[in-house]
């Protein structure tokens, strides 16, 4: 057996069918590097990040690991299908683990939960020369080494991704980390976090921490900034946390000192009804303060808003607008409520009664929440039939991203930064005109790609609409 690893990213397919060769703006993966990083010095190894490069399908690797954040499944199917038929070992983890649970581990060799370390990743590939893998390996959430950036320096990436920590303190029941980490999470030591920073202000690229909330340990985001200053380390970077962190000035100072100039802020709503079904400890009142003082630090700010939730009526998609209106918000994103699998809020719209068929499907093989904004309707909402919600979301889309607003979000005084904004929304522009057009089509486009292998798993005919 020749001691080499392949480890690849794969991308996913549009809605023709072709493979994107564009990173999704708002669904980084911080995988590939990790994973680089574990490989045993003995081992050889190569990578893939298909978005940017073509699969090797002739490489001379006897071990395959895929990593998979979910909407690229199909392709990943594809991908272990094909090394499998070459009699390559595969090994693949996935964001969720019901698509472990449910789809790879019926194609892959074996499958991994978690993040590997280094000892972890040794266990394995030892078990792959002895010939006894296990169908599973649960690999945990220690992240205390350094990560490899050398496979993503020569990307064509307008980011970086970088981490602090797992996991998030709070438990919203529409959140995928609660079913994984039951409202707790794990950091990293400071001196890997700033090894990371390091490698990664090379390229000097912008930075995305890719922590589900940045704001989960105040006192460690104090030591961390003030490290990033302290070492004089130059970037600019932007991270998503709970919208409370506009509460603290002195945070935030420093946050802008360390480089920070975008905070992605997931409101979700302007209801207390819904935040408080969805288990989300925030207070609509105090949105408009917070958010003027994430401002006033002198950092921009993209905010989330999901449509279709209990409380939600005619006059919401209204009420949003003005919302990212009034507060000048820079990056203005918004998309109709998905149920992911697995989560409190989807099981318990389940036994209701109120999911639509074939939704766990669709979230699958359409990348109905990853690949463009979820425009469809999968559940029954109390306030709103599925045709006045979806007709609502696209005209929110649409005028959300109308050049006029795009020009004004885009004049700051920073000219980099301003070009990030000005990306990040001509993206969603790009989405929303794809959104309008498709709408005006019958759901005739069915895919046609799927492995053989999944039919073995799912015998369904799948039809895409964005």
């Amino acid at each position: 057996m020749k001691k080499k690893v392949y480890i690849i990213q794969p991308t996913y397919h549009l809605k023709d069918g072709k493979l994107s060769k564009e990173l999704p703006l708002f669904n980084y993966s911080y995988n590939l590097p990790i994973i680089s990083a574990v490989i045993p010095e003995e081992w050889k190894k190569e990578t893939c990040l298909e978005y940017t490069e073509e699969v090797n399908f002739d490489t001379d690797a006897s071990v395959i690991i895929l990593t998979s954040p979910g909407y690229d499944i199909v392709r990943s199917l594809e991908i272990i299908e094909y090394f499998k038929w070459k009699e390559k070992i595969v090994l693949v983890g996935a964001h969720l683990d019901q698509f472990s649970d449910k789809i790879l581990k019926n194609v892959c060799d074996a499958v991994f939960y978690g993040y590997p370390n280094p000892a972890k990743m040794k266990q394995f590939l030892d078990d792959v020369e002895a010939g006894t893998i296990k169908k599973e390996y649960h690999f945990g959430s220690n992240l205390n080494f350094p990560f490899d950036y050398s496979v993503l320096k020569k990307q064509k990436m307008p980011f970086l991704p970088v981490i602090t920590s797992i996991g998030c303190r709070n438990e919203c029941t529409y959140c995928c980390n609660p079913p994984f980490y039951n409202g707790h999470y794990y950091l990293r030591k400071i001196e890997y976090v700033i090894s990371d920073l390091k490698e990664a202000a090379i390229t000097k690229k912008p930075l995305a921490f890719l922590d589900a909330n940045l704001y989960n340990n105040r006192e460690y985001l104090i030591m961390l900034c003030r490290q990033i200053v302290y070492e004089k380390i130059d970037i600019i970077w932007g991270a998503q946390c709970t919208v409370n962190i506009g509460d603290d000035e002195e945070v935030l100072n420093l946050l802008y000192e360390a480089g920070c100039r975008m905070l992605f802020l997931v409101l979700e709503t302007l209801n207390n009804k819904n935040l408080l079904q969805l288990n989300k400890p925030m207070n609509i009142d105090y949105y408009h303060r917070q958010v003027k003082g994430i401002h006033n630090a002198g950092i921009h700010i993209g905010a989330f808003f999901m449509l279709g939730l209990d409380e939600d009526d005619e006059f919401t998609f209204d009420n949003v607008y003005s919302f990212f209106q009034e507060n000048k918000i820079e990056v203005p994103y918004v998309h109709i409520f998905f149920p992911t699998p697995g989560t409190a809020t989807a099981e318990g719209l389940k036994s209701d009664g109120k999911i639509l068929e074939n939704y766990f499907d669709d979230h699958v093989f359409r990348q109905t929440k990853f690949s463009a904004p979820c425009s469809i309707a999968y559940f029954k909402s109390a306030g709103l039939s599925k045709a006045e919600l979806e007709a609502g979301f696209v005209n929110l889309f649409t005028k959300i991203t109308s050049l006029k607003n795009i020009i004004r979000r885009v004049l700051v005084p920073d000219i980099r930064i301003a070009a990030l904004i000005l990306k990040m929304n001509m993206e969603a522009r790009k989405k929303a005109k794809s959104m309008r057009k498709n709408k005006l089509k019958p759901e005739s486009n069915v895919i046609s790609y799927i492995p053989s292998r999944l039919n073995k798993v799912e015998n369904t005919t799948y039809i895409r609409n964005y």
